[in-house]
């Protein structure tokens, strides 16, 4: 399955990576914990809950970030990070 973000979610996604980098040195490890769920996601993708109709939303545990997105066509769509 495909991934693609909307044009704000790639920049909230880089720029949490950043903050936590710059905070905490944790951005490396941010992106590791996004990737793994992504690939979670692409498996399994009607495996977060459903917020709104044809909306889930997923979640980052380690750093509390959760991923909103769609299921179209096969292709995952990232709302926002």
């Amino acid at each position: 399955m495909k991934v693609s973000f909307n044009r704000f979610a790639e920049r909230e996604l880089i720029a949490a990576a950043r903050y936590l980098q710059s905070e905490a040195s944790l951005g490396r490890e941010f992106l590791d914990e996004y990737e793994a769920w992504e690939a979670r996601v692409r498996r399994f993708p009607k495996s977060c809950p459903e917020i709104a109709p044809g909306i889930h939303c997923g979640y980052l545990a380690r750093f509390k970030y959760h991923v909103t997105y769609t299921i179209r066509g096969g292709r995952l769509r990232i709302l926002y990070i």
